[in-house]
């Protein structure tokens, strides 16, 4: 299918749209000889504002000598100009709207003058949403046992222990003090490379496990090689130990329940604990239902994506510093990590989609006065104002991301109302 240029006079840009794959789209473009002539004459004019031309002040040199000088670089400026104007024409008033920079091929001169060319794009899918609403999913009824208590208190006596040196060697659960150095072919100390006073607790996987094993028994003043295999070579390190220390756990008492916040007893402590864990448990089964609820509307929205929209977001989350790869797929291994991430990905892109439509289509994008609310809601109104606490947001760049997670919230909201929740127990 072709959509002609509405575009008529002489001087004006004309463009045509041909309609190829399902989001893939073509657009072929005839900047005119008038207006490639005009956009020609203003480079050279340019160019000759700025160029130092022997024999002439600045400025003064003529046409011709600006353009024998600086030919090849008149024609790359004008040529990449008019290819602008002209994607920027055709894209505005054929009302396209490209997720990704366009490729640019076929570009010639016509014997005319006027400079024709292609632009190919893949343009943002339109949403068409059917069902959206009467599904039927399942919230998992989670309960606190005393179990799941006592493992929080385990931890923060963990947490809250003291060290204490002990005169014997070194077993899983102990913190092993230690110095170490490596050793040369020779059998050399590399002093450069040496460590000193490092502490590691036993048992935590926090080293090679040939390291671990080397200083289990040992005793503080014990000295021993310990070689592990690095990159397919033996490497031994010499190792000393300063100290030999095990864990004392702090008594399950009131004065325990004290230090963790002013608790009265052990027992109040306990049932703050299982308030915190009850409040997470639900939080994560309405993660679960919310999730549940996308997956069904996924499925009863078939949404054929753009493949350069996957394969753009794939891009992004290799090359994510701060994403699970952290941006450190070998390049020999990155088709394979593609494929692998793919299906999480189109999911991804299908939820965002998805959920931005239903808060269009239902008027559920947040306004300025829920995210006022929002952030009076966390302020300390003695410590700063709604009005000062938007202005740190907004300068952050973190304003735009409370409105769209309010929006979210409210999109949610509306899909459990609409379908229907059941509760079955997790037991």
């Amino acid at each position: 299918m072709t959509t002609p240029a509405i575009d008529t006079a002489s001087s004006a840009i004309r463009w045509e749209v041909e309609e190829l794959a399902r989001w893939r789209r073509r657009l072929a473009i005839q900047v005119p000889a008038a207006l490639a002539a005009r956009v020609r004459d203003e480079t050279v004019r340019g160019f000759a504002r700025r160029a130092r031309i022997k024999g002439f002040r600045q400025g003064k040199a003529p046409d011709r000598l600006i353009e024998q000088q600086y030919g090849p670089e008149i024609e790359r400026e004008v040529l990449e100009d008019l290819v602008r104007q002209g994607i920027q024409t055709g894209i505005e008033r054929s009302g396209l709207d490209p997720i990704a920079m366009p490729e640019i091929e076929d570009v010639h001169w016509t014997p005319d003058g006027r400079l024709e060319f292609a632009a190919e794009f893949d343009i943002r899918p339109a949403i068409e949403l059917g069902r959206i609403t009467g599904f039927r999913v399942e919230r998992r009824a989670r309960v606190v046992a005393d179990e799941d208590v006592d493992r929080v208190l385990e931890r923060l006596r963990r947490d809250r222990a003291e060290w204490r040196p002990v005169d014997r060697g070194a077993a899983d659960g102990d913190r092993s003090v230690f110095d170490s150095v490596p050793l040369d072919d020779e059998g050399r100390p590399k002093v450069a490379e040496r460590v000193e006073n490092h502490r590691v607790e036993l048992g935590t996987d926090s080293l090679l496990p040939e390291f671990e094993d080397g200083l289990r028994g040992l005793a503080a003043g014990a000295e021993e090689t310990i070689t592990v295999a690095l990159r397919g070579a033996a490497r031994p390190f010499r190792v000393t130990i300063r100290a030999v220390e095990e864990r004392i756990l702090p008594a399950l008492d009131d004065a325990f329940a004290a230090s963790l916040g002013s608790f009265a007893s052990l027992s109040s402590a306990r049932e703050h604990i299982r308030r915190n864990l009850e409040a997470e448990l639900a939080q994560q089964s309405e993660r679960e239902v919310n999730e549940a609820l996308i997956d069904e509307v996924i499925a009863a929205n078939p949404i054929d994506l753009p493949e350069s929209m996957i394969e753009r977001y794939l891009g992004s989350m290799l090359a994510d510093r701060q994403g699970p790869l952290e941006g450190r797929v070998p390049a020999e291994r990155e088709a394979e990590v593609r494929r692998l991430l793919r299906p999480g990905a189109e999911r991804a892109m299908r939820r965002h989609y998805i959920l931005n439509h239903i808060a269009d289509r239902e008027g559920l994008r947040a306004s300025d006065g829920d995210v006022d609310q929002a952030i009076g809601e966390r302020i300390d109104p003695a410590q700063s104002s709604v009005a000062a606490a938007r202005r740190d947001l907004e300068r952050s760049g973190q304003l735009d991301d409370l409105r769209f997670h309010l929006t979210m919230e409210r999109v949610f909201a509306w899909l459990r109302e609409h379908s229907e929740i059941t509760s079955v127990s997790d037991e």
